[in-house]
């Protein structure tokens, strides 16, 4: 390397063609005058680069050097002072390129002080061609190479000059970069443009840097750092997955993931944007699906998701373009409706809405319906805020589900006042429990035939502090919103096994079982326990349980069924006729007693309605499967006349007498029997 190296071998003027020993054909050395021109071409140089001694002498060598890819700029002169390299994409003859790494050295004239030094050359140049030794740059440091691929980011490193020295394999692919400007020499400027189009952040090398870009369709970040020794970094990581899980995360901040729907977070959003609008006139519907938790229970959480997202999609449907629904939690929805309408137009809305969900929906391969209840309010009639309209929708909700008004109620100031009295219920009803307020009342069982008293069954009662005796028409309700009714009917077994058990041995005690109660894993446990601490038969005490709390799984309902049966506990059906009265029910399950419900008796004796036919069919029935038939509400001579002459087991209701507390039952038994 002493003759590209050592200036001395050049300390004489040169002719304008020399002969060197060519090194590797890859590369050539030539001659720049002070100017920066081409003061001796060689025949390497011509064989690499198509050009003659005639083509470049007296030309600057900058001239071959290629415009930044994509600055729309032309290379450099070279220094003739000093030694500098770089990298440039060099054009030859025929219109092809190849990047060249340029090494250019001075040469020293100190020792011609006589020679007229503007005629002698200046400097050395080598140029290699780097293209054929290894493609576009990866780093020249062996040693950097394995910590550059581990990098999770690409990475690239530039000289002083902004030119291209290294980068490793993500570099290129995140940034989606053609080969032409991996090469080593590409200036950042270059990369820059293509990426986003700007050069300015790269035009002051001194100015570190932090941006995010969008290319291709994939969020990138990119940064640009000075490092002490000159050299610029340059750092590109993929944010995208990142940024589309935070976008996820944002839309779950505000959207339920079953239905797509928004949900309590992104509803109160929505509303409280609405109501910063003084101007804006909106009604938000405020709904209920009944039966969901029915369909939920028996098919499984898979069919309670999909019919949510059936009711979505007619949701959807009916929603003009800037109305937003939400779904808030389980069954409860609620659309608000932009457009400002009376009431009449509001009302037709809520029945359509209603009828859309009504009708039969395939879930999992099976039809079922849901009923639906609606609450109604308006913005800013019923509330100026967020807060106020969601409470008195559900305070409207609420008075909708209770069967009146088609299912829909609007929201009136009224319903205020009875929401405090039901709140103040809920709160004495916590207390009622605790404090040992319920007490049970009997009413007797007459058997037809014998003119005696056969049972009797425990009805509760709530003797309120303030209020007196509270029917359970009046806190039962309540109760069973409150979840409450599985300790109010442990509570009640345990009660009337204890009294039951001072009473005549003959005396069957009927304990009513709430549909949470049955449901309930333990409910043969507490029966079990409740005889135990009492010291009752099992034989003395009958379990009364509706249609309703078992049909929603009767395989279970038959197992639970058949082991209190096995202990020796009667098994009545309650009011039925008014259910599904199916008789491969009746058949499946180890009934001892049917309770003919009161809607069919009290229309003995008047002379319309089915009640009579109703009332000799069942009993008819029961005495096909060998069960007692009892009828409920029987309060006059007709009546008593009916059911005798059809050969009703028994009778209840007041024609015999009217519930009374235990201390009562005893001197009652002591007069009838």
């Amino acid at each position: 390397m002493a003759l590209l190296t050592d200036s001395s071998q050049f300390s004489g003027v040169m002719p304008g063609t020399f002969a060197v020993v060519p090194i590797m054909s890859d590369r050539f050395v030539c001659l720049l005058d002070p100017s920066g021109r081409v003061a001796a071409w060689g025949a390497d140089a011509r064989n690499l680069t198509g050009y003659t001694a005639d083509d470049m002498l007296g030309r600057p060598l900058a001239a071959l050097f290629s415009p930044c890819r994509g600055a729309g700029e032309t290379g450099a002169a070279l220094p003739v002072q000093g030694q500098a390299e770089r990298v440039e994409l060099i054009a030859r003859r025929d219109g092809t390129r190849f990047h060249a790494r340029i090494e250019c050295h001075a040469l020293d004239h100190s020792r011609h002080i006589g020679a007229i030094l503007a005629d002698m050359p200046a400097a050395v140049v080598v140029v290699q061609d780097v293209s054929a030794a290894g493609g576009p740059a990866q780093g020249a440091d062996p040693a950097l190479r394995p910590v550059l691929d581990r990098i999770p980011d690409g990475i690239a490193l530039f000289g002083a000059d902004c030119g291209l020295l290294y980068r490793n394999d993500l570099f290129g692919s995140t940034l989606a970069l053609p080969d032409d400007l991996l090469w080593p020499g590409t200036q950042a400027r270059a990369i820059m443009a293509v990426q986003s189009g700007d050069t300015a952040r790269t035009a002051d090398g001194a100015c570190d840097w932090t941006t995010e870009i969008l290319r291709q369709g994939r969020s990138l970040r990119l940064s640009w750092t000075g490092l002490p020794d000159g050299r610029r970094l340059r750092l590109c990581r993929d944010l995208t997955d990142l940024r589309r899980s935070e976008s996820r995360a944002r839309f779950l901040e505000q959207h339920d993931d079953v239905t797509g729907l928004a949900n309590l977070p992104g509803l109160q959003t929505h509303l409280q944007m609405l109501c910063e609008r003084p101007s804006e006139r909106f009604t938000v519907l405020y709904f209920d699906l009944f039966g969901f938790k029915r369909i939920n229970n028996t098919m499984g959480h898979a069919a309670g998701d999909e019919l949510l997202r059936l009711v979505a999609d007619r949701v959807r449907r009916l929603m003009e373009p800037d109305d937003v629904a939400a779904h808030i939690r389980g069954n409860k929805f609620a659309l608000v409706m932009r457009a400002e309408q009376d009431s009449d137009m509001i009302w037709a809305h809520a029945q359509h809405l209603r009828s859309v969900l009504s009708r039969p929906m395939s879930v999992l391969g099976h039809d079922v319906t849901v009923g639906v209840g609606i609450g109604v309010v308006r913005f800013p009639a019923d509330g100026s805020d967020r807060d106020t309209l969601m409470w008195n929708a559900d305070i409207a909700l609420q008075y909708a589900k209770d069967g009146k008004g088609e299912g829909i109620r609007f929201y009136n100031p009224v319903m205020d006042r009875m929401r405090q009295k039901r709140m103040d219920l809920e709160r004495d009803l916590q207390r009622a429990l605790a404090q040992d307020e319920f007490v049970l009342f009997y009413q007797p069982f007459l058997n037809i035939g014998t003119h005696r008293i056969v049972g009797v069954e425990a009805l509760i009662r709530w003797m309120h502090p303030v209020r007196g005796l509270i029917p359970p028409g009046d806190f039962i309700p309540v109760a069973e919103g409150m979840g409450l009714m599985y300790d109010i009917g442990v509570w009640t077994l345990n009660t009337a096994c204890r009294q039951a058990s001072a009473w005549p041995e003959d005396i069957v005690v009927s304990v009513n079982v709430s549909a949470a109660q049955f449901r309930h894993d333990g409910l043969v446990e507490t029966v079990a326990q409740a005889l135990l601490g009492s010291g009752l038969d099992a034989g003395r005490l009958e379990l009364e349980i509706t249609e309703t709390a078992m049909i929603d799984d009767v395989p279970r309902a038959a197992r639970v069924l058949r082991q209190l049966r096995e202990m020796g506990v009667k098994i009545a059906l309650d009011d039925f006729g008014t259910g599904y009265s199916s008789l491969s029910f009746l058949q499946s399950l180890p009934f001892t007693r049917i309770k003919i419900d009161r809607s069919f008796v009290r229309e003995l004796g008047q002379g319309v309605g089915d009640g009579a036919a109703i009332v000799g069919a069942i009993t008819s029935l029961c005495g096909s499967l060998n069960v007692v038939a009892t009828a409920e509400g029987v309060e006059t001579q007709e009546q008593f006349d009916y059911l005798k002459q059809i050969n009703c087991s028994e009778i209840q209701g007041f024609f015999i007498c009217r519930p009374r507390p235990a201390s009562e039952i005893q001197p009652l038994l002591d007069q009838i029997n």
